[in-house]
């Protein structure tokens, strides 16, 4: 005979892991998005305005502008992640974008201990990088981890998985990204001799943090599949290369003009944002003529 104790152990329903993958971005998720949108405002304003007066402005002094415009390009595109990150509703479709930053902000902060006697200690720009470099390697990185867990890692309503062969290229471009990155961070140096533009030790190192960004988003692109959750990330990249065609335009007296890796870093610009609009054309193209995979039984809308 049951007892009454084994009764209401029987009539107790499993929780089930698919109870929170209810694909919502968590208040203190938003509430981390807003500050850094803040930190992210004055460093575009001051980086890729204002790149003459990081002597004065910012944590140490960079020559040439380029090199300021650059890191100003890419936290440019980190507003417009972030404030998707807001203003969205469901977290699968920003949440890859969390991995690149979590890596981009770990580099940061090696490179803040290697070249520690070059910032102006002391200053409110150097206190400011500091100390969000100290923390957003663990906030960062705590906050994807937190929130990960209402992925519901299906299908939207209108989505596409990326074709195997599309997948393979994004970590063919993701692996040739990180090994560019590994190579200026390991071997400053070596970078400064054949970069095309003017160098330190310092700045190749930081340029290597912001190459490795969009390396490590195309592979956590290509290893999620799902078109919806890449979106966001993808606009993001786009918006980083314009920004930066932007920044040569304005800069292009900065480059070594006899150096071919000059012509060879502009190309792989248009080029990787011409690859990008064909992508997206194509994929959207996919969904709406119904040749999208759209039989996940947990698809949402």
């Amino acid at each position: 005979m049951w007892s009454r104790t084994q009764d209401k152990r029987a009539t107790v329903t499993p929780v089930s892991s698919t109870d929170v993958r209810d694909d919502r971005i968590l208040p203190f998720t938003r509430m981390v998005a807003a500050a850094v949108i803040v930190v992210l405002v004055f460093a575009f304003i001051v980086l890729f305005l204002l790149p003459a007066q990081t002597d004065r402005r910012f944590a140490w002094t960079i020559h040439p502008s380029m090199t300021a415009m650059l890191m100003g390009a890419g936290y440019g595109s980190a507003i417009y992640f972030f404030v998707r990150v807001i203003t969205e509703r469901h977290w699968h479709r920003v949440g890859l974008g969390f991995l690149p930053i979590t890596v981009f902000t770990w580099m940061m902060l090696g490179a803040t201990f290697l070249h520690w006697d070059r910032f102006r200690h002391g200053s409110v720009p150097f206190a400011l990088w500091f100390w969000i470099y100290l923390i957003t390697p663990v906030l960062v990185p705590a906050v994807w981890l937190i929130n990960r867990p209402h992925d519901p890692r299906t299908l939207e309503a209108r989505d596409a998985r990326f074709e195997g062969w599309v997948r393979s290229a994004l970590v063919a471009t993701g692996v040739g990204l990180l090994a560019i990155a590994a190579w200026m961070y390991i071997d400053p140096e070596g970078a400064v001799a054949v970069w095309p533009w003017g160098l330190t030790t310092l700045t190749a190192r930081t340029i290597a943090a912001f190459v490795a960004l969009p390396g490590v988003g195309w592979l956590a692109i290509a290893a999620d599949g799902r078109w919806s959750a890449s979106r966001v990330m993808i606009g993001t990249i786009a918006i980083g290369l314009v920004l930066l065609l932007i920044a040569v335009a304005r800069s292009w007296h900065d480059f070594h003009h006899a150096n071919v890796l000059t012509y060879v870093y502009f190309l792989g610009l248009v080029g990787t944002l011409a690859g990008i609009a064909m992508l997206r054309v194509w994929m959207l193209r996919r969904i709406e003529h119904g040749e999208a995979v759209r039989s996940d039984p947990g698809t949402t809308a």
